[in-house]
């Protein structure tokens, strides 16, 4: 039985196309192509520190100004009126949710009511929400159906920092069902169990995943750590297994979505607290760590921004940055939208070759080039392999695996030019 109702007692080719400024350089898989990227949004910086993308637009809560921020590749181009909370996010058929309150670190008063904007913005509604208790949580995740939805409706999941509980918040027709309003122990696999930090993410989607968390705690913070749940016998939210995520770094953000038969994830991926990201197909292990035999279910990396020095472009961002989401287009492309509070927005295309959207990713033939830790490596076919410094030194030729100390380098194989990190 549910356990409490609250009535009782949640691969590496450079694109260069719009980079963040003159002297940065966006490399990433030959996978993904970058469609657009703005850098206006870096004044915004803490005010703004949750968005997502959709459409082709971002959205951004201001909680200075109480507006959510409309951006595309041009710049803002409108406002939605929302509130002065920072948590933003949307559910499976696009409606935006936001909480109206104002910021602090308490969930009382008007800091629980939240409004819901419809996709085509025909319809706002505000509500409050009955039975969270005191705490703090900044972050949403996605939202699991439609909460407009007369019939069925949405699910809201969330936690509050302090508390060992995840809350269970139907929404129907855009008003919280109070009496299938539940809350779960929360026992999490770290040290302390249940202590959700305030950038805490849980979401879910309809279809796709039924809940996964992600969960830095405050004595043992794991940023690197998805955590995929599931119902036990009692139907109560229980830890089940960590999703594999290789070269995952960050605090905030991670999206899963479906492209054919297979679904993938998308996370936080760099050295600098990271406005990389990886790709990787979705799988479960039972451990938490990083592995090297992780790589085998990574698709596509884009690195994090670099300077020509080879220097991080964008740095000391905390636990603010990197919201990642995707819109999937067909069986084998997908958006990617990313958000990076104090630095830039952006949009990628992933094109995923194959009849199964997951394999053959070095198709036609072409070399895939590769930066390692410590080493470049050429994978596929190439009759001619050579690898320069930035400053034009020849490095090597005609070898696929080539030992050399961090920095860009250029690899060029049959007259294809990639640059390539060695980290």
């Amino acid at each position: 039985m549910k356990k409490q109702l609250l009535t009782a007692a949640l691969m590496l080719t450079g694109i260069f196309a719009l980079t963040p400024s003159a002297n940065a350089k966006s490399v990433m898989d030959s996978n993904l192509t970058m469609e657009w990227m703005n850098t206006d949004v870096a004044p915004l910086e803490l005010e703004a520190r949750q968005g997502f993308g959709m459409g082709d637009k971002f959205f951004l809560q201001n909680k200075q100004t109480g507006k959510i921020e409309v951006w595309d590749k041009t710049g803002k181009i409108d406002e939605l009126a929302s509130g002065k909370g920072t948590n933003l996010t949307f559910d499976d058929a696009g409606n935006i949710i936001v909480r109206v309150g104002d910021f602090n670190t308490d969930y009382v008063n008007t800091r629980n009511e939240i409004r819901i904007i419809s996709a085509d913005r025909s319809v706002v509604k505000d509500i409050p929400l009955s039975g969270i208790p005191k705490g703090r949580l900044d972050f949403w995740g996605h939202v699991r159906g439609n909460v407009l939805d007369e019939t069925e409706g949405g699910i809201l999941y969330m936690g509050v920092a302090w508390q060992p509980f995840i809350y269970e918040i139907p929404i129907i027709n855009g008003e919280q069902d109070v009496a299938n309003t539940y809350n779960y122990s929360y026992f999490s696999p770290f040290k302390v169990n249940g202590q959700f930090a305030s950038t805490s993410i849980i979401s879910s989607w309809k279809d796709v995943e039924d809940l996964a968390i992600l969960s830095p705690l405050y004595t043992a913070t794991n940023c690197n750590s998805i955590q995929r749940l599931s119902l036990d016998e009692d139907e109560n939210w229980v830890h089940d297994s960590y999703f594999i995520t290789p070269r995952h770094s960050g605090c905030a953000g991670f999206y899963i979505f479906k492209m054919g038969e297979q679904k993938y994830i998308v996370y936080p991926s760099g050295a600098n607290n990271a406005d990389g990201f990886t790709i990787s197909k979705l799988a479960t292990k039972e451990t938490s760590e990083n592995e090297d035999s992780d790589e085998s279910v990574r698709v596509a990396t884009k690195y994090s921004e670099q300077k020509d020095d080879g220097n991080p472009m964008y740095i000391n961002n905390a636990y603010f940055g990197n919201h990642l989401t995707a819109e999937v287009i067909s069986s084998t492309q997908a958006y990617i939208y990313q958000y990076y509070p104090k630095g830039y927005l952006a949009k990628y295309l992933l094109t995923v070759k194959g009849t199964d959207g997951v394999d053959n990713l070095a198709a036609d033939n072409k070399a895939v080039v590769m930066g390692g830790k410590g080493e470049i490596i050429i994978e596929g076919e190439a009759s001619s392999i050579e690898i320069y410094t930035t400053g034009g030194v020849l490095v090597s030729r005609n070898n696929d695996n080539v030992k050399c100390v961090p920095g860009i380098y250029i690899v060029k194989t049959d007259g294809n030019v990639t640059k390539v990190i060695v980290k």
